[in-house]
């Protein structure tokens, strides 16, 4: 027979799986919106001043106040360009462009929030009659850098949503396993503690949205302009609906035991589902479409209901029956099937291709916590198949939380880690064609060996640059530092440095190239020796 004490040892233990697992749901690392194209495009030089402006992104976005600049005359060094104010449109801005712009350089920056309420911003250029200043590819494109919200932003999010995961779970405790239990007084300090805190994170959410997308001091947290900006995007609509759902629930289940009558043992669930499309409203699921709002709701709520029943059995204790237990556990159990299901969902579609499983960071991070996840719900089940059995399973349990603690070590990481930016779709008419070709040249080091540059894809849609160094023998070569420049003499464009990393003896590093061409690519080799080597080549970039 399982003993009260293995059952509250389960428990703790299972509650820091399921933080670890309301953690995934709420990591900031998640796919902001990323610019997908600009007119004129970033490097491109026009014979004749543009009308107007148009930068698309790959999801619907919101302006911030001063949030896009027109310089002219070189980043930092030029003087700002009275314009009219951009407007917004979905994906699109459109900026109109004063009939006075002459002859000269000109620099566009960028600020905006995305979907989920991240704010991004970057930078591009143009010349009208002259050539274009150059703009390096992580400020032009920064989607594919890695970002992370401030801690006070991440951290009022995750206390938020830990804190709904305990009302959920309260009120599926109660009305599905053990309805006796609404008078007890720890599950009601639980309720109202509970209540209290995603109030209040909720609220605190809002306040630090404001100056956190407009870029200020956090002094500004009571600013009204800044919470009126707020407010009027769909993130903030989102959010004011959270907090008028939280209040409804106060209002219904501050005493506890109103939950079991007739018109609140309806009216509680459905607001808790309700909560949590709100907060699933308030990511991407909106902008994603109907389907991923589905998926991300029904992944919040049954986390929430699984942490939260965990919750309820360690604030309880002994008191709760074998009955109630056998009944949360069968809930539990649908809930967790259900939620890494949603979770994968989540996960795999930011990923899209297979190669970027194995190629970019997220996608190894992904798989090694989507592989610890499975391992440890594999332990999980050796766990309960021997509490099943009258066994206390102290071996299993001490691997189980190990593991949990290893998933969390990788979700932190991948949390600060931006999804593969995706690639812009060809037009319905070629959607058939044959997909780009890779470039590669092969440049000699002498008597050292020979460098390859691999550019995959090679077109203007984003391109991974890989450079592998060989010895004589062609076996790997060993350096302490790589770096890479490319250019086009053709355009004008001067040599654009493109920062690499080494993974795995592979030095690699990411570049939009603005226009296609003949490219030049610089390498320069570092290695112990006093002197570096520098090595060039070239390629092509098509359309």
């Amino acid at each position: 027979m399982t003993t009260s004490i293995t059952l509250v040892r389960r428990a703790a233990v299972a509650l820091v799986s399921a933080v670890v697992l309301v953690m995934l749901l709420a990591a900031p690392g998640f796919a902001h919106a990323e610019l997908k194209s600009t007119d004129p495009e970033n490097g491109q030089r026009l014979e004749t001043a543009p009308t107007r402006i148009t930068m698309t992104f790959s999801e619907s976005v919101n302006l911030v106040d001063d949030g896009i600049n027109l310089l002219k005359g070189g980043e930092g060094s030029g003087r700002t360009v009275t314009t009219p104010d951009p407007t917004v449109d979905g994906h699109t801005i459109t900026w109109r462009m004063p009939r006075s712009l002459g002859d000269g350089a000109y620099v566009v920056t960028w600020r905006v929030v995305s979907a989920d309420g991240h704010p991004i911003d970057g930078a591009f250029a143009f010349g009208v009659g002259a050539a274009a200043p150059v703009i390096p590819d992580d400020v032009a494109d920064p989607g594919s850098a890695a970002t992370t919200a401030p801690w006070p932003v991440v951290g009022a999010r995750l206390i938020g949503y830990l804190a709904f995961a305990a009302v959920a779970g309260v009120v599926a405790f109660v009305l599905w396993a053990a309805s006796d239990k609404a008078g007890d007084e720890r599950l009601q300090r639980l309720t109202r503690w509970a209540l209290g805190v995603s109030l209040t994170a909720s609220v605190l959410g809002m306040l630090l949205q404001g100056p956190y997308t407009a870029g200020v001091s956090w002094g500004r947290l009571l600013d009204p302009d800044l919470l009126s900006a707020t407010l009027r995007t769909p993130w903030g609509t989102a959010m004011a609906w959270r907090v008028a759902l939280l209040l409804a629930l106060t209002v219904m289940i501050w005493r506890l035991p109103a939950l079991v009558t007739k018109p609140v043992r309806w009216l509680a669930p459905a607001a808790v589902v309700a909560t949590a499309v709100a907060i699933a409203g308030s990511g991407h699921g909106a902008s994603a479409g109907l389907y991923a709002l589905v998926v991300d709701t029904v992944h919040i709520l049954t986390a929430g209901v699984w942490v939260g029943g965990l919750i309820v059995l360690v604030v309880l204790g002994r008191s709760v029956g074998r009955e109630a237990v056998r009944r949360f556990s069968t809930l539990a159990l649908s809930a967790v099937i259900i939620l890494v299901a949603t979770g994968v969902l989540n996960s795999l579609r930011n990923i899209h291709s297979l190669d970027e499983l194995f190629l970019t960071r997220y996608g190894v991070l992904l798989l090694a916590k989507l592989g610890l996840v499975a391992a440890t719900l594999a332990v999980a089940s050796v766990s309960r198949s021997r509490v099943k059995q009258a066994r206390l399973p102290e071996t299993s349990v001490r691997l189980e939380a190990g593991m949990t603690a290893a998933v969390l070590l990788v979700t932190a990481f991948l949390s600060m880690t931006s999804p593969p930016p995706q690639v812009t779709l060809a037009s319905a008419a070629g959607a058939a064609a044959a997909p780009p070709a890779n470039a590669l040249a092969v440049m000699s080091l002498g008597a050292k060996g020979k460098a390859g540059l691999g550019v995959i894809p090679a077109d203007t849609s984003g391109s991974r640059l890989h450079v592998l160094l060989t010895d004589a023998a062609g076996q790997p070569l060993r350096a302490t530092a790589v770096e890479l420049e490319v250019s086009n003499p053709g355009r004008g464009v001067a040599g654009i440095p493109v920062p690499m990393t080494e993974r795995r003896g592979v030095w690699v590093g990411r570049f939009r190239f603005p226009f296609t061409g003949a490219w030049k690519a610089v390498v320069t080799v570092h290695d112990r020796s006093p002197t570096a080597i520098v090595t060039g080549g070239t390629f092509t970039i098509s359309d």
